[in-house]
């Protein structure tokens, strides 16, 4: 694949790089579809929960014969139906402060879509220590959300949200997590190929009720408890 800004030596990185992947669901179908796609090297998927007839409508890996059974071990059957030729390993665990290090070790980047506050605090230290981008992205309603945390470059996620840990599960219109997975899978692309992130510093927004973007500024806080003592540097 050539594109203005991504050719051989852009290719090669994606095929050497692995990825974890928190959440199994909506917006980690869309997104790990998509970079299974383009020839990412590498996906690590970590999720403990079951699929679910409620699920079907917005998680196309899945189908009705995975009813029941573990998303992230379903996930990466169906993965490597798809593409055999990507690593796909999975994990069915909850992200805890005990597994998380070990569970990320290794990745180039970190992709928050488990719809989980908890989680996605979880990779954000990890982020933070290791210097390691996080797209994280958020969907609820008609509602999503997308953005970068780079802990030295930019924001982190704890400088920009402060959602109190929850395991509620929001209604959604079925192509919401699709629209977000593959906007999320775009922003992997771009920074694992060299091309940089292009939603560090900024939360796109999308209101799937009006059908709009809308963006929103966020800034590092200087007194972020997760952060504040990152030293800044390049992004290479």
């Amino acid at each position: 694949m050539t594109l203005d800004g991504w050719g051989r030596e852009a290719q090669e990185r994606l095929k050497s790089s692995q990825i974890l992947i928190a959440g199994a669901g909506g917006l980690a179908s869309a997104t790990a579809l998509y970079l299974l796609a383009a020839g990412l090297g590498a996906i690590r998927l970590v999720d403990d929960s079951r699929v679910s007839l409620a699920d079907l409508n917005h998680q196309v890996l899945f189908r009705e014969r995975d009813l029941g059974k573990v998303k992230a071990t379903a996930a990466e059957r169906r993965l490597k139906e798809i593409n055999p030729f990507v690593m796909v390993e999975s994990h069915a665990k909850k992200l805890s402060e005990y597994n998380v290090f070990r569970l990320t070790a290794g990745c180039q980047a970190l992709i928050d879509a488990s719809n989980n506050a908890r989680a996605g605090s979880l990779l954000n230290l990890v982020a933070a220590r290791h210097k390691i981008p996080l797209v994280h992205a958020w969907v609820w309603g008609m509602t999503g959300r997308l953005s970068t945390f780079w802990p030295g470059h930019g924001p982190c996620l704890a400088c920009a949200f402060h959602e109190t840990p929850s395991t509620t599960r929001p209604a959604l219109l079925g192509p919401l997590p699709g629209i977000m997975g593959a906007l999320q899978a775009l922003e992997v692309l771009r920074i694992l190929g060299g091309l940089g992130p292009a939603l560090l510093g900024r939360v796109l927004i999308f209101k799937g009720n009006q059908f709009k973007f809308i963006e929103k500024t966020i800034r590092p806080n200087p007194q972020c408890p997760v952060c504040s003592t990152c030293p800044s540097g390049a992004i290479s």
